[in-house]
């Protein structure tokens, strides 16, 4: 018989979405089925392959005023619902890709104590933007990882190492980093995305 790591509890809350994009980030509210402290089984209008990376806000409060914790999961089965009459709708399981750290979570994706992981710094969910000096238009993003001169994001977009990009925290409230609204960092590390066309980027900040 198989055993399950986590016991799952059937549980209907509103649940939010987010998810790197070709053209941006996009979003949807959604509600789950049940959940667990290792991920959810939830209700999507979008079909998500097995493996796609989403930052999962759960519970998500649709009248809050202020940000609120993203988790990052990865979606591991996706089925078509065959109960939906009206339009397509999928069940989506998710697992959390550090549920061990949901604890430890205050404020957007700020973490409590935990262990440093190899690359940026911290594990930290935070939306950015992100545009190359010479460029006007940025790019939407999720940072990974982010430390005091560093930090990681997931992106679409090819960036060469040495080049120069300016990061912008969407909510400057929540800003790890003190000072500018917009850092002028350089490219220091790029990885690829197992099962993936995204690319994990790292960047430091440069000094004046």
């Amino acid at each position: 018989m198989q055993r399950r790591q986590h016991l799952r509890v059937r549980l209907r809350l509103p649940v939010r979405l987010r998810w790197s994009a070709p053209l941006g980030q996009r979003t949807e509210q959604s509600e789950t089925i049940n959940a667990s402290r290792g991920g959810l089984l939830l209700v999507s209008k979008e079909t998500h392959a097995v493996g796609h990376r989403l930052w999962v806000t759960f519970p998500f409060d649709p009248v809050a005023s202020g940000p609120q914790p993203e988790l990052l999961a990865r979606v591991v089965r996706s089925t078509e619902d065959p109960s939906a009459k009206e339009a397509a709708r999928w069940n989506v399981a998710l697992h959390f890709e550090r549920a061990a750290q949901m604890s430890s979570h205050s404020g957007n994706g700020r973490l409590g104590r935990t262990e440093k992981t190899n690359g940026a710094g911290r594990s930290i969910a935070l939306p950015i933007r992100v545009r190359p000096r010479d460029v006007p238009w940025h790019e939407e993003a999720m940072t990974l990882e982010v430390s005091t001169e560093e930090l990681k994001f997931l992106t679409h977009r090819e960036y060469a190492f040495g080049e120069r990009l300016l990061v912008t925290f969407a909510s400057p409230a929540d800003a790890p980093w003190s000072g500018d609204t917009e850092w002028e960092t350089e490219v220091t590390g790029i990885q690829t995305e197992a099962g993936s066309d995204s690319l994990r980027v790292t960047v430091s900040k440069k000094r004046a």
